[in-house]
């Protein structure tokens, strides 16, 4: 062979440039180190303190205010309920009414004179009074009273337009719990006509005083 092998000796082996990137390389190491050694030198050295906590809220203060206790020393119970009075005793009421059985007559009345009989006048004469129903409601009340009725007899004796004059209780005080049944029982009278000259003839404004009695 007529090349020969350069010699390791030779000074382009190792070459300038490479040196220097070495060298670059070498002091950014030793720097970073540097660094780092003293970074953690500060950290080992700092005294490290818990953070500060936030501060609790601010409580206000609460009033309390003296309560006074009253005691009652008397003790007033509370009224009884009142007493349910007594039912009111059922008091009968007497119906028992004497009647008269006498068939009315139409025939004028006559007085003998002798030998000439004189036909003469009459007032009514009442021949049926049936006794009046006594109300309920005044019965229950105990309430006793009258009522003055008017009405007409007519010429067979019947009862016409009958109507209240006024109805008053046992005081004299004015009331109407007596008027119905005083109209039914008036209406159901019975005279016997008035007579004039013979005749029988209507009757206008014939009153008549209904009584109303509980029986003791």
């Amino acid at each position: 062979m007529d090349r020969a092998c350069t010699p390791f000796s030779s000074p382009d082996f190792f070459p300038t440039h490479l040196l220097t990137g070495y060298a670059k390389g070498l002091a950014y190491a030793a720097l970073t180190t540097l660094g780092l050694i003293f970074a953690m030198s500060q950290l080992i050295s700092t005294n490290f303190v818990e953070p500060m906590a936030k501060p609790l809220p601010t409580i206000q203060p609460i009033d309390m205010t003296d309560k006074k206790v009253v005691t009652q020393e008397k003790y007033e119970a509370p009224p009884s309920p009142q007493e349910v009075p007594p039912p009111i005793e059922r008091t009968e009421v007497t119906r028992d009414v004497d009647t008269i059985n006498i068939t009315p007559t139409i025939a004028p009345p006559v007085a003998e004179t002798g030998d000439n009989p004189v036909i003469v006048s009459r007032e009514p004469v009442p021949v049926y009074k049936p006794a009046p129903r006594y109300p309920s409601v005044a019965m229950r009340r105990g309430i006793e009273g009258y009522v003055v009725v008017e009405f007409t007899i007519t010429k067979t004796g019947a009862v016409r337009d009958a109507r209240v004059v006024g109805g008053f209780d046992s005081t004299g005080n004015p009331t109407n719990v007596f008027n119905r049944s005083a109209l039914a029982a008036a209406e159901r009278f019975k005279y016997q006509p008035q007579v004039e000259d013979g005749q029988p003839i209507e009757r206008y404004g014939v009153r008549n005083r209904i009584t109303y009695k509980l029986a003791q």
